[in-house]
C-alpha cells in the first residue's frame, strides 16, 4: 500500500504542468495561475509521449484488440461530451487486481483491470474515466502544487520508472526511494473534498453530454463502500487519493437524480469487456471451477459467464468444449461480432485457420477496418501463408491503431512470412520503442536499412524514422 500511495504522489507531481482543457458547456472559471509557466502545450505533449512509452516498458498493460477498442472507445465517448482538448486522451487498461485509476500529461489515462471488474454496470465504469478526465480539465494537482517552489518535473520523470516498478518489485522501489530528496507530505497525496466535489460535478456533466446516466457515479460509490466493509476496512487504493464520504455520496446521487434523458446505463459490451477482462485476468483453474459448478446449479450460467467459460476454457487446450460453450449463447445483434470473434480466436487456436478465415472475411465486409476482425483475420492469413495480405490488411487500419503495439508485432510476423525483410524490422523497431526499449528499436532499423533489395521509398520512410527515435531517445535522456 505504501509503494501504491507514493505511485500516486509521482504521478500527482508531474500532473503539475498539464496544459488548461476546459468544459466550455461547464463555463468553469479560467484558473490560470503559475502551473502553466512550466510547461507549455506542445512539451506536455512531447512529455505525454515519453510517460506513455515508460508505462507500457513497466506495467502490465493490455494489448488485447477488443479491450483496448472497448476501453478507447468509451473514453472516447466521454471526452466527445464537451470537452475542449488540445491533445487526443488515450485510454489504457492495465491487468492488475487492485482497484485504481489515474490520469497523465497529454491526456492518458489509466484504469486498472481490478477497478473494471469491480463495476457492475457500464455507466460506473464510464463515471470513473469521468472523474480523472474532470481531474485533468481543472487541472487540481497542478493547483495543490503551484505554491510548491521545489517541485521540479525532471526530477519527478527520473523518479517515474522506479515508483512504478515498486507496485511489482519492492527491492527496486526501495532502492530508488532511499536515493531521493523529495521531501513531500503525505498529505498531498489525496485529493482535496472540495477538488473531489468540483470533479464530481464535472464528471456528472460529461456523462449527461454523452449520453451516460449519472447516476453510475453514486451506485460506484456505493459499490466502493461496500467493498471495503466486505474486506474488513481494507481501503482500495481509488479511495487512498479520491477520499469518499457520506456527504459526497449523497450530493452524488442527489444531483444524478435532477437530470433527465434517455440515458443509457450498460450495454452489452461491456459486459462482454468484463468477462473478457475476467478470463484474462484470473487463475484458468480456479476459474473453470467456479463456472463449472454454477452451470450444474439451478442458477446457471449467463452468456456473459458462457463467454468467459469458453474462453478460459480455450486458454488451458479445452477449445472444443469452449466452442460448445459458445454455441449455447443466445446470438443477437449486439453480441453477435463478440462471440463470432471469439469463435474465429479458437479456431484459430485449434489449426484451423482457414474456418476462422471464412468467418473473418465475413465480418470484415460488414466491419471494416475494425480492430479486433484486421487483427484476427491477418492471424488467420499469415498462417493460412498468405502473408502479404495480412499485411495490406494490417496496413489499412491506418494512423489511430498504429499506437497499439500488437498490431506493429503482427505486421513484424506477416512482412517476415512475406519476404520483406526491411518492413520486418522496421514494425518490430516500431514494437520495441513503443516500450520504450530505444537501443532494440534502433537495432532493428540499423538491420532494416541493410536489408537486401529494399527499395528507395521504404529507405527513406525507415531512414526518417531513425531520425525521430532518434530524437526521442534524446528527449528521453533529458528528464534523466
Amino acid at each position: 500500500m505504501r509503494f501504491l500511495f507514493l505511485t500516486r504522489l509521482l504521478l500527482c507531481l508531474i500532473l503539475a504542468s498539464l496544459t488548461q482543457n476546459l468544459l466550455a458547456e461547464a463555463k468553469l472559471p479560467d484558473i490560470g495561475g503559475s502551473a502553466n509557466i512550466e510547461l507549455s502545450p506542445a512539451k506536455e505533449a512531447e512529455l505525454g509521449r515519453i510517460l506513455l512509452t515508460e508505462l507500457r516498458r513497466r506495467l502490465p498493460i493490455s494489448n488485447d484488440p477488443e479491450l483496448s477498442q472497448y476501453i478507447q472507445a468509451l473514453g472516447t465517448r466521454i471526452t466527445s461530451g464537451g470537452l475542449n482538448s488540445n491533445f487526443q486522451f488515450t485510454f489504457l487498461l492495465v491487468i492488475n487486481p487492485s482497484i485504481n485509476a489515474f490520469a497523465l500529461p497529454g491526456g492518458i489515462i489509466v484504469i486498472n483491470s481490478g477497478l473494471l471488474t469491480l463495476a457492475h454496470q457500464e455507466s460506473e465504469l464510464a463515471s470513473v474515466l469521468a472523474h480523472e478526465i474532470a481531474h485533468v480539465s481543472q487541472r487540481h494537482i497542478a493547483r495543490n502544487f503551484e505554491n510548491d517552489k521545489s517541485f521540479s518535473v525532471i526530477s519527478a520523470l527520473t523518479l517515474l520508472g522506479s515508483i512504478l516498478a515498486a507496485v511489482y518489485n519492492i527491492d527496486l522501489g526501495q532502492a530508488a526511494l532511499m536515493t531521493s530528496q523529495a521531501g513531500i507530505h503525505q498529505a498531498r497525496l489525496s485529493y482535496s473534498r472540495s477538488f473531489e466535489m468540483e470533479a464530481d460535478r464535472l464528471a456528472m456533466q460529461l456523462l449527461v453530454s454523452s449520453g451516460i446516466d449519472p447516476l453510475g457515479m453514486s451506485q460506484f460509490f456505493k459499490r466502493l463502500h461496500k467493498h471495503t466493509q466486505l474486506n474488513r476496512g481494507k481501503i482500495p487504493e481509488f479511495l487512498s487519493t479520491h477520499p469518499l464520504t457520506l456527504d459526497r455520496l449523497s450530493e452524488a446521487e442527489t444531483r444524478a437524480r435532477q437530470y433527465r434523458g434517455p440515458f443509457t446505463s450498460n450495454s452489452s459490451d461491456f459486459d462482454y469487456t468484463k468477462a473478457r477482462t475476467l478470463a484474462m485476468s484470473n487463475n484458468s483453474s480456479s476459474l473453470i471451477d467456479y463456472l463449472r459448478e454454477k452451470s450444474r446449479s439451478s442458477v446457471g450460467l449467463s452468456d456473459p459467464e458462457r463467454y468467459t467459460y469458453a474462453l478460459v476454457l480455450s486458454r488451458e487446450g479445452k477449445h472444443k468444449r469452449a466452442l460448445r460453450h459458445l454455441g449455447k449463447i443466445a446470438i443477437h445483434a449486439d453480441n453477435e461480432l463478440t462471440v463470432k470473434l471469439a469463435e474465429a480466436q479458437i479456431n484459430i487456436a485449434m489449426e484451423q485457420a482457414n474456418v476462422a478465415r471464412a468467418s473473418l472475411e465475413s465480418l470484415d465486409k460488414i466491419y471494416p477496418q475494425n480492430l479486433p476482425v484486421t487483427y484476427y483475420l491477418a492471424t488467420s492469413l499469415i498462417k493460412e501463408d498468405q502473408a502479404r495480405q495480412a499485411l495490406e490488411k494490417l496496413d489499412q487500419l491506418g494512423h489511430v491503431y498504429q499506437q497499439n503495439p500488437a498490431i506493429d508485432k503482427l505486421k513484424a510476423k506477416a512482412a517476415d512470412k512475406a519476404g520483406i525483410p526491411w518492413r520486418s524490422h522496421e514494425s518490430l523497431g516500431d514494437y520495441y520503442a513503443a516500450h520504450g526499449q530505444y537501443g532494440a528499436a534502433m537495432e532493428q532499423i540499423q538491420l532494416a536499412l541493410r536489408s537486401h533489395n529494399i527499395n528507395s521509398s521504404s529507405k527513406a520512410r525507415i531512414e526518417a524514422r531513425k531520425a525521430q527515435l532518434i530524437d526521442i531517445k534524446q528527449q528521453r535522456e533529458q528528464f534523466k
